[in-house]
């Protein structure tokens, strides 16, 4: 009886130095968090473009082991991506660049007929004439500042040169080491099982990120091309304009979108002052953004990469937060390499390894 109540002394005794266990271990797991946002926040400049050329190489990862089996060498292949991820940058430069300094330079009359129609077809409390005289000098209303302001968006829009060349650095030696950075970080672990996990995490990253960059490309192509005709079709300026601008856009989940069907409105309204005329080319695009979330994208992706759409909400917001406009858009992409890690790292069922 003596021994019974010790030993149920004891058991209680224990219950606190376990539960402070299960405390500390969380306590240690949210200051690992708060630090790694920090040294993510604060690293930033310097793991975007290295983040973003993972992404790309795990993308490029199967076509590159394609590339090699038909003979062409890797730094060959890797020399091609870079040169042409070079003329896509320039070519967007240089025709936006042209395009903003147009828009740019015609800003105070475009605000003045916009206020105007927004004047008719509300009445004067949705006049633009408060916004309109931002644009204008503190020293009395002198001549806008078309360089300026093009300064400041095009510092916020672009990429820092050396983000830039980090970026195509990092791509290049990625692809062109390929081969050697897989064989090391398999070959890292001693036993077998870690090994042939580690194999199996690779190629399914690279495969399901393939497939994710390949559907959705071709999905925001045909609704760029919707985007054109819609554009072509109701009258905007510039429709194939709004078409490259669709399919960058469209990359975002949620953000993208919205912010392409205000666009399209605000150039609408402007350009033909009637509410309905501007809705022609949302509500196309509205439509076509509908059909392709409920049924083109999870017929043509299917279930394998299916995800939660409240966890790509909030990858969007954290990475958007952390990393801004460019992590938006790695946001779904680092979602999915984190779930395919999970996934390996805390099976829910014994994976059955070959021998």
């Amino acid at each position: 009886m003596l021994a019974l109540q010790t030993q149920t002394l004891e058991d209680q005794s224990q219950e606190p130095s376990l539960d402070l266990q299960k405390i500390s271990a969380w306590a240690i797991i949210g200051i690992f968090v708060l630090m790694l946002g920090v040294a993510l926040s604060a690293a930033r400049s310097l793991l975007v473009p290295i983040v973003s050329a993972s992404v790309l190489a795990f993308m490029l990862g199967p076509w590159a082991s394609a590339m090699r089996r038909w003979g062409l060498p890797m730094s060959i292949f890797a020399c091609a991506v870079v040169f042409g991820a070079l003329f896509i940058i320039h070519a967007a430069i240089v025709e936006g660049s042209a395009i903003a300094v147009d828009w740019v330079g015609r800003a105070p009359e475009l605000l003045a007929s916009f206020s105007d129609k927004l004047r008719s077809a509300f009445g004067p409390a949705f006049s633009l004439e408060r916004l309109q005289s931002t644009f204008a000098r503190s020293d009395g209303g002198g001549p806008f500042d078309a360089a300026a302001i093009l300064q400041s968006t095009m510092n916020f829009l672009t990429p820092t040169v050396g983000e830039l060349i980090v970026f195509l650095a990092a791509l290049f030696f990625l692809l062109s080491g390929r081969e050697e950075l897989r064989r090391y970080l398999i070959f890292f672990f001693e036993e077998k099982e870690a090994r042939l996990r580690t194999l199996r995490l690779l190629n399914n990253i690279e495969r399901d990120l393939k497939s994710y960059i390949a559907v959705i490309a071709a999905i925001n192509l045909a609704l760029a091309l919707i985007v054109v005709a819609a554009a072509f079709a109701v009258g905007l300026p510039h429709p194939l304009l709004w078409g490259l601008i669709a399919f960058a856009l469209e990359f975002i989940p949620y953000v993208g979108p919205l912010a392409m069907y205000a666009a399209l409105f605000l150039v609408g309204f402007a350009t033909f002052g009637s509410i309905s005329h501007a809705l022609a080319a949302p509500l196309i695009m509205v439509v076509a953004d509908t059909l392709e979330a409920y049924v083109v994208t999870p017929n043509v992706i299917g279930r394998r990469l299916t995800l939660n759409p409240g966890v790509v909400f909030l990858a969007l917001v954290f990475w958007t937060w952390l990393w801004g406009p460019v992590g938006a858009i790695l946001a779904t992409p680092l979602l999915i390499a984190g779930t395919i890690t999970l996934s390996h790292l805390f099976p829910q069922h014994e994976i059955n390894l070959p021998e």
